[in-house]
C-alpha cells in the first residue's frame, strides 16, 4: 500500500485534499503534510506540500478577489466571514510581517479569503505566502520524515519497552530537533494571534 502511495498517484492524492482542504477551511489538512515527508522524504516532501499550499491559497485568494463576499458565504459562516474580512482591512493588508504570522497558523485559509477582499496585491500576498508556508510546513513534513526513518529501524514499542530506543541518524535528528521546536514556536505564535487579534477583534454586522 505504501509502495503504490509513494509514486505518481500518491502526489496527485497529496496535492487534491491538501487543495480541498485549504479551499474548504473547515476540513482539517494537517495530516497531508505529515503523509507527504513520511512518503516521499524531507525534500520531495516538502515540494509537493509547497505546491499544493501556494496554489490552494492563490485559488482562494482568486475566489475572493473576482467573486468577493458572495463566494465566500458558500464556504464559511457569516461570523467568520465577517472577523476575517474586518481582520484583512484593518491589520493584514498593510502589514506584511503581521500577514505573514497569520498565514502561519491555522487561520490560514480563512486569511486567505479574507486578504483578497482587500486592496492587498497577489504579488504581496504570494511573497508572504511563501514565506509562511516555508517555515510552517517544514516542521511538520519532517516529521512525517522522521517517524518513517523511525519505522525503517522497526521502531515499536517493545523496543522501547526493552531498552532499544531507535535513534535518527544525525542529520535527520537535527532536523526532527529543530522541527519540534518550529512546531511549539508556531503554536505560541498562533496563540499569540489568537489572543490579541481573534478573540478581542468586534465582528461587525455586514449583510451585504
Amino acid at each position: 500500500m505504501i509502495e503504490a502511495l509513494s509514486g505518481n498517484w500518491g502526489i496527485l492524492l497529496i496535492l487534491l485534499l491538501r487543495l480541498i482542504s485549504i479551499v474548504i477551511p473547515i476540513l482539517p489538512g494537517t495530516y497531508c503534510l505529515l503523509i507527504s515527508g513520511y512518503l516521499f522524504g524531507l525534500v520531495n516532501g516538502l515540494l509537493i506540500s509547497f505546491v499544493s499550499d501556494l496554489l490552494a491559497c492563490s485559488i482562494s485568494f482568486s475566489l475572493s478577489k473576482r467573486f468577493g463576499r458572495k463566494i465566500l458565504k458558500r464556504v464559511m459562516s457569516k461570523k467568520y466571514l465577517n472577523k476575517f474580512e474586518n481582520l484583512s482591512k484593518k491589520y493584514l493588508e498593510k502589514n506584511f510581517f503581521l500577514l505573514t504570522g497569520f498565514l502561519m497558523t491555522g487561520w490560514f485559509d480563512f486569511v486567505s479569503y479574507g486578504v483578497g477582499l482587500t486592496k492587498l496585491r497577489w504579488r504581496k500576498f504570494l511573497l508572504a505566502l511563501i514565506v509562511s508556508v516555508l517555515l510552517s510546513d517544514l516542521p511538520f513534513v519532517a516529521t512525517g520524515n522522521g517517524f518513517r526513518k523511525l519505522q525503517n529501524q522497526n521502531f515499536n514499542i517493545k523496543k522501547i519497552l526493552d531498552g532499544n530506543v531507535p535513534t535518527l541518524q544525525k542529520e535527520y535528528l537535527i532536523v526532527f530537533i529543530v522541527s519540534v521546536i518550529l512546531i511549539f514556536s508556531i503554536g505560541i505564535i498562533g496563540a499569540f494571534i489568537d489572543r490579541k487579534y481573534m478573540k478581542s477583534f468586534p465582528e461587525a454586522e455586514n449583510d451585504v
